[in-house]
């Protein structure tokens, strides 16, 4: 079991059961249960202790704007099935915490709740008509608190702990 560290928001998908219904026959691999589905604003993984993630994080005055979750999208090299969400606010706040860690900004934040990690896609062409129904809908919001995750990895899937709300 590998245990990981990560800051988050969480995330609600008003009609989450509709969404996987609609790609159920199309694609196939795990749902994130909707108790975890979340926006990370920076993994950590064993980089940091948890004392010390704590001790910086409460040294940062945040306020997070309200963000809508609208429309689905696709990271075709990584297979991810995702949630948009458009708000510049999110990429200052990493970029800010970036700064606070000492951490390299690796490619450009694209704010987005990851729904499944595609492990089969059986029929690309309705994937695409199925994303673009759901390209510009409003789909669920953030919470306006940053977390503070444990991650702990089983076969099964991930288990989240909430460490610490902000």
């Amino acid at each position: 079991m590998k245990k990981r560290l990560f800051l988050a928001l969480p995330a609600r998908i008003d009609d989450y059961k509709t969404i996987q219904d609609d790609f159920a026959d199309i694609i196939g691999g795990r749902w994130v249960p909707s108790e975890n589905l979340h926006l990370t604003l920076n993994f950590y993984g064993d980089q940091f202790e948890q004392d010390e993630l704590l001790q910086r994080l409460s040294l940062m005055e945040v306020e997070i704007t309200p963000s809508m979750i609208s429309g689905l999208g696709y990271f075709e090299k990584r297979k991810i099935l995702y949630a948009k969400i458009d708000n510049p606010a999110l990429t200052a706040l990493y970029k800010k915490l970036n700064t606070l860690f000492d951490l390299p900004g690796k490619n450009a934040f694209v704010p987005h709740v990851t729904l499944m990690r595609v492990k089969e896609l059986v029929d690309k062409e309705k994937f695409h008509e199925r994303l673009d129904i759901y390209k510009e809908r409003e789909i669920g919001s953030l919470g306006s608190s940053l977390e503070l995750i444990q991650s702990e990895l089983y076969p099964d899937g991930a288990k989240y702990t909430l460490l610490k709300r902000f």
